[in-house]
């Protein structure tokens, strides 16, 4: 045979080789380089420092799989493998994507710092996504801030907020990130979720992600999830050789387990003899080598624990028991499990969602007024504020015929103690009217120490007499009093958020408006009314004959309600009134404001220690530093704080 003979079979054959096998794992091992602002600060990707996500992100290749469910705990990895997932799509197996992010500034956001990044930092990516700029006469498409192009396809950026997003494009993959914070519809073409697989339809291959820290119970991440073949990571107990999942406090699985309230005595636990096990504790550092020895099995870990209800559907469930990145540890998660148990119900809920990777059931609870009244505390003679809460904020609610003022004294971890709730008669539009709101602003309170307390900060309603409302907030800003708007539908966001600038009729000089998060807020005055007294988080309530059956009636006015899309999924909650009037569970609303815009944490640090001069001893546990305002909420007027301190929660 000729010398060109032979180099055409050669040729031949190796055009006839198959492929070696290149799963998303060895690609994002051996081409992603991280961006400098994550905490990995450029360094390349290494499936070993989070073995569990790799058989998550090889999941693509299985035959058969049409639909993929990942519900992740936070700062798990999760949004990485996600990454990496769309990287070897670009670079290596091209074709029409599709990603949503729950609205479209969400979307743009996550283009313009993720995806940027990712493509910036990762030479396989930044060498076949085309520029923004096309040379002259080219005819390639250009790439724009919701529509990446490369050899081969597209990725579509969008926000499932929009039908917008769901229509025009057939593409190969979808992938859905936070499905649990989409809408329950969008317009009027239905389930977000269900439209997104439809997208594929038209693909023999077609392939759906979804990707979301739980919500709720029975909420989209969970429902996919519960459809699915529920995988589970399975490790080996390296004293006896038993293998199963990580639970949290199932003692049929290995589970996480501490002695006396003691986070420094954490350790995983193998399941008793009678259940298969030994009995054993495993140290953290053994559990991160149980996680790793896990990944190199040939199912990388992960099996299945149920049959799947919908074909082609797998499903992974990954808490934060299972994370090797970062700070989190057996240690770190049992502290933050003791510090949300005893601060109360809305503290669970986010340890169970984002740490646990659980949704949330709630039995939408309702407070009998009568178990409250029993509640009641005589605070002591001629006391009206108890010695362990010295500060004091109130609300102000505005009626058509009136003014509503309740004051609050808080103590150390937001324990709170009504102190006054008086009602101020007159239309509020009429200035001697506003001149008696602002005389019972200025009263002062007797403290247990001796001391008289003037309320430190103040929220005001501005849903009536808006303009009168503005223009009293702004000739006595030097009280700390701030006009106030609430907001529905904002669960997950700073209790107080980010002020407008509201300008009063033909005043130059501008109002500040601070949006309350009513549904967050609302949880956190039940919250605080449902735990037992005394403690952090808990509400008191004084033996006086205001604070009778009627106020607190309205206290426990509302109760929050699960609602259901029309593919019954569970989607969002909202407040239900019992009763008419709500005026009471409203101001403390305004209180909780007041105590957050007022800082009134960082205040209490200081009449600490004008109480322990009087003979009184601080509190135990007692804020002794300043701490930073709530995420979100801008600063009170006349106090200037750090740009840093912003970074706090």
């Amino acid at each position: 045979m000729s010398a060109a003979a032979d180099a055409l079979l050669a040729a031949w054959c190796t055009a006839m080789t198959p492929p070696p096998t290149f799963t998303v794992s060895t690609w994002a091992e051996a081409e992603r380089v991280l961006p400098e602002s994550s905490s990995a600060r450029g360094a390349r990707w290494r499936n070993a420092a989070a073995p569990y996500l790799a058989g998550i992100m090889d999941a693509i290749h299985e035959p058969g799989v049409r639909q993929i469910a990942v519900m992740k705990a936070a700062q798990a990895g999760g949004s990485e493998a996600l990454g990496n997932i769309l990287g070897y799509l670009i670079a290596h197996d091209p074709a029409p994507i599709l990603v949503v992010q729950p609205t479209v500034e969400i979307a743009e956001e996550w283009s313009k710092e993720r995806l940027a990044d990712m493509i910036r930092t990762t030479p396989a990516l930044a060498a076949v996504v085309r520029d923004r700029r096309q040379p002259r006469g080219s005819h390639r498409a250009e790439s724009t801030l919701k529509l990446k192009t490369f050899p081969g396809g597209f990725l579509a950026i969008g926000g499932a907020n929009t039908p917008n997003t769901f229509a025009r494009r057939a593409v190969r993959v979808a992938l859905a990130d936070d499905v649990d914070r989409f809408p329950p519809v969008v317009g009027d073409e239905g389930d977000p979720a269900a439209l997104l697989v439809q997208r594929t339809t038209t693909f023999h291959d077609g392939l759906t992600i979804f990707v979301s820290t739980p919500t709720l119970a029975g909420g989209r991440i969970d429902t996919l999830y519960a459809r699915s073949d529920q995988r589970r990571y399975v490790v080996t107990c390296p004293r006896c050789g038993y293998e199963d999942w990580i639970a949290w406090n199932d003692p049929a699985h290995f589970r996480i387990a501490f002695d006396a309230r003691d986070p420094a005595t954490a350790r995983l636990q193998c399941p008793d003899p009678e259940r298969g096990g030994c009995g054993a504790g495993v140290s953290d550092p053994e559990r991160r080598l149980m996680i790793v020895a896990a990944a190199a099995r040939p199912d990388r870990g992960w099996r299945p624990t149920a049959t799947a209800q919908e074909p082609g559907l797998i499903g992974f469930h990954l808490p934060a028991m299972l994370a090797t990145l970062g700070s989190i540890s057996a240690n770190s998660l049992v502290a933050e499990w003791l510090s949300a148990r005893q601060r109360g119900r809305e503290s669970l809920r986010v340890f169970l969602n984002t740490r646990l990777a659980e949704g949330w059931e709630d039995r939408g609870v309702k407070i009998e007024p009568h178990t409250l009244l029993a509640r009641r505390e005589d605070y002591g003679e001629a006391v009206e504020v108890p010695a362990a809460a010295p500060a004091l904020s109130a609300g102000v609610d505005v009626q058509v015929n009136r003014f509503e003022l309740h004051v609050f004294a808080w103590g150390p971890g937001a324990e709170r103690w009504l102190v006054d709730a008086r009602i101020i008669p007159g239309d509020p539009k009429a200035p001697e009217t506003r001149a008696a709101l602002l005389d019972a602003l200025g009263r002062k309170y007797r403290h247990a120490s001796g001391h008289l307390l003037p309320i430190h900060a103040t929220c005001m309603d501005s849903g009536y007499a808006t303009e009168e409302v503005y223009d009293f907030v702004l000739a006595h800003q030097a009280r700390h009093l701030y006009a106030t708007k609430g907001f529905a539908g904002r669960s997950g966001t700073p209790v107080v958020g980010r002020p407008s600038e509201v300008r009063t009729g033909t005043r130059s000089r501008p109002v500040r408006l601070y949006p309350i998060n009513t549904d967050d807020a609302k949880a956190d005055v039940l919250n605080a009314v449902l735990l037992p007294t005394p403690g952090p988080g808990s509400c008191h309530l004084p033996l006086r004959e205001w604070c009778d059956e009627e106020y607190v009636a309205q206290l426990t006015a509302e109760h929050r309600e699960t609602r259901y899309n029309k593919a019954h999924v569970a989607t969002h909650q909202v407040w239900v009134q019992d009763r008419s009037a709500n005026h009471a569970l409203d101001l403390a609303v305004l209180a909780l404001a007041a105590y957050r815009l007022g800082r009134l944490d960082v205040g209490m640090s200081q009449m600490a220690q004008l109480l322990a001069a009087a003979g009184v001893p601080a509190p135990s546990g007692a804020p002794t530093a300043a701490t930073p305002p709530p995420a979100g909420a801008d600063t009170p007027p006349g106090r200037r704080v750090g740009r840093s301190q912003y970074l706090g929660g």
